[in-house]
Protein backbone atom coordinates (compact mmCIF):
# COMPACT_ATOMS: atom_id res chain seq x y z
CA UNK A 1 0.00 0.00 0.00
CA UNK A 2 1.28 3.59 -0.78
CA UNK A 3 1.87 5.93 1.89
CA UNK A 4 0.10 9.22 1.74
CA UNK A 5 2.31 11.60 -0.04
CA UNK A 6 2.07 14.66 2.25
CA UNK A 7 0.74 18.23 0.59
CA UNK A 8 4.43 20.13 1.21
CA UNK A 9 7.10 17.95 0.27
CA UNK A 10 10.63 19.11 1.41
CA UNK A 11 13.93 18.30 -0.39
CA UNK A 12 16.92 20.56 -1.43
CA UNK A 13 19.76 20.25 -3.82
CA UNK A 14 22.95 18.85 -3.27
CA UNK A 15 24.96 19.36 -5.66
CA UNK A 16 25.23 19.53 -9.54
CA UNK A 17 27.85 17.47 -11.70
CA UNK A 18 29.04 17.25 -14.69
CA UNK A 19 29.11 13.84 -16.22
CA UNK A 20 30.07 14.33 -20.13
CA UNK A 21 31.11 17.27 -22.30
CA UNK A 22 32.36 17.52 -25.38
CA UNK A 23 32.80 19.81 -28.56
CA UNK A 24 33.63 20.06 -32.08
CA UNK A 25 34.26 22.56 -34.20
CA UNK A 26 33.01 22.74 -37.85
CA UNK A 27 35.81 22.63 -39.91
CA UNK A 28 33.85 26.20 -41.87
CA UNK A 29 33.10 28.98 -40.96
CA UNK A 30 29.63 29.48 -39.58
CA UNK A 31 26.70 31.57 -41.11
CA UNK A 32 25.84 34.13 -38.91
CA UNK A 33 22.46 33.26 -39.02
CA UNK A 34 22.53 29.83 -38.80
CA UNK A 35 19.92 28.44 -36.79
CA UNK A 36 20.73 25.50 -33.78
CA UNK A 37 18.83 22.63 -33.09
CA UNK A 38 18.44 21.33 -29.71
CA UNK A 39 18.04 17.77 -28.09
CA UNK A 40 17.19 17.36 -24.59
CA UNK A 41 16.59 14.17 -22.23
CA UNK A 42 15.78 13.86 -18.96
CA UNK A 43 15.75 10.95 -16.99
CA UNK A 44 15.58 10.32 -12.90
CA UNK A 45 17.79 8.04 -10.92
CA UNK A 46 16.13 7.56 -7.45
CA UNK A 47 18.23 5.88 -4.25
CA UNK A 48 15.94 4.88 -1.13
CA UNK A 49 18.92 4.74 0.82
CA UNK A 50 20.84 7.80 0.82
CA UNK A 51 17.34 9.55 -0.07
CA UNK A 52 18.45 10.89 -3.33
CA UNK A 53 16.98 11.80 -6.89
CA UNK A 54 19.51 12.46 -9.30
CA UNK A 55 17.69 14.22 -12.55
CA UNK A 56 19.81 13.62 -15.61
CA UNK A 57 19.89 15.91 -18.19
CA UNK A 58 21.10 15.09 -21.65
CA UNK A 59 21.80 17.69 -24.28
CA UNK A 60 22.77 18.34 -27.91
CA UNK A 61 22.93 21.14 -29.91
CA UNK A 62 23.28 20.62 -33.99
CA UNK A 63 21.87 22.56 -36.90
CA UNK A 64 20.46 20.76 -39.74
CA UNK A 65 23.00 22.44 -42.24
CA UNK A 66 25.63 20.26 -40.58
CA UNK A 67 26.15 16.73 -39.66
CA UNK A 68 26.25 15.77 -36.07
CA UNK A 69 26.38 17.71 -32.90
CA UNK A 70 28.24 20.50 -32.52
CA UNK A 71 28.40 19.74 -28.40
CA UNK A 72 26.90 17.05 -26.14
CA UNK A 73 26.66 17.44 -22.00
CA UNK A 74 24.97 15.30 -19.71
CA UNK A 75 24.68 16.99 -16.55
CA UNK A 76 23.45 15.42 -13.30
CA UNK A 77 21.28 17.30 -10.51
CA UNK A 78 21.32 16.02 -7.14
CA UNK A 79 18.25 16.62 -4.92
CA UNK A 80 17.92 15.12 -1.36
CA UNK A 81 14.88 14.05 0.18
CA UNK A 82 14.24 13.20 3.75
CA UNK A 83 11.16 11.92 3.34
CA UNK A 84 11.31 10.01 -0.14
CA UNK A 85 9.96 6.92 1.57
CA UNK A 86 6.61 8.99 1.06
CA UNK A 87 7.09 7.81 -2.74
CA UNK A 88 6.81 4.34 -2.07
CA UNK A 89 4.54 2.25 -3.10
CA UNK A 90 4.65 -1.03 -1.16
CA UNK A 91 1.91 -2.54 -3.20
CA UNK A 92 4.04 -3.30 -6.35
CA UNK A 93 7.45 -2.38 -4.99
CA UNK A 94 7.73 0.78 -7.38
CA UNK A 95 8.69 4.83 -6.73
CA UNK A 96 5.91 6.59 -7.46
CA UNK A 97 7.09 10.46 -7.72
CA UNK A 98 3.93 12.98 -7.71
CA UNK A 99 3.79 14.90 -11.24
CA UNK A 100 4.49 18.53 -9.61
CA UNK A 101 7.52 17.43 -8.31
CA UNK A 102 8.64 16.07 -11.14
CA UNK A 103 7.96 18.84 -13.18
CA UNK A 104 9.10 20.94 -10.11
CA UNK A 105 13.02 19.11 -10.29
CA UNK A 106 13.21 19.13 -14.34
CA UNK A 107 11.96 23.03 -14.26
CA UNK A 108 15.20 23.31 -11.90
CA UNK A 109 17.55 20.87 -13.64
CA UNK A 110 16.61 22.34 -17.24
CA UNK A 111 17.51 26.25 -15.37
CA UNK A 112 20.78 24.73 -13.59
CA UNK A 113 21.51 23.03 -16.94
CA UNK A 114 21.00 26.78 -19.05
CA UNK A 115 23.59 28.02 -16.77
CA UNK A 116 26.44 25.25 -16.79
CA UNK A 117 25.65 25.21 -20.48
CA UNK A 118 26.71 28.75 -20.73
CA UNK A 119 29.80 28.63 -18.94
CA UNK A 120 31.02 25.75 -21.03
CA UNK A 121 30.66 27.86 -24.34
CA UNK A 122 31.39 30.93 -23.42
CA UNK A 123 34.59 31.71 -25.42
CA UNK A 124 33.74 29.43 -27.95
CA UNK A 125 32.23 29.62 -31.84
CA UNK A 126 28.86 28.72 -29.47
CA UNK A 127 29.16 31.12 -27.00
CA UNK A 128 26.13 33.44 -28.09
CA UNK A 129 23.96 29.86 -28.21
CA UNK A 130 21.70 30.10 -25.46
CA UNK A 131 19.40 26.85 -24.44
CA UNK A 132 16.03 27.68 -24.88
CA UNK A 133 13.35 28.12 -22.53
CA UNK A 134 11.48 24.75 -22.34
CA UNK A 135 8.28 23.70 -20.34
CA UNK A 136 9.22 21.29 -17.78
CA UNK A 137 5.44 19.19 -18.58
CA UNK A 138 6.93 18.32 -22.08
CA UNK A 139 9.17 15.44 -20.76
CA UNK A 140 7.11 12.09 -20.30
CA UNK A 141 7.49 9.06 -18.00
CA UNK A 142 8.54 6.53 -20.46
CA UNK A 143 8.56 3.88 -17.40
CA UNK A 144 12.26 3.74 -17.31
Amino acid sequence: MKTPVPENISFKIEGIELLEYSMKAPQTILPDNLEYKFEFGIEHKINLEIKKIFVICSISILSEQFEGSFANAKISCIYGFPEIETFFNKDDKKIEIPENVSITLNSITLSTCRGVMFTLLRGTFLHNVILPIIDPKTFTNNGN
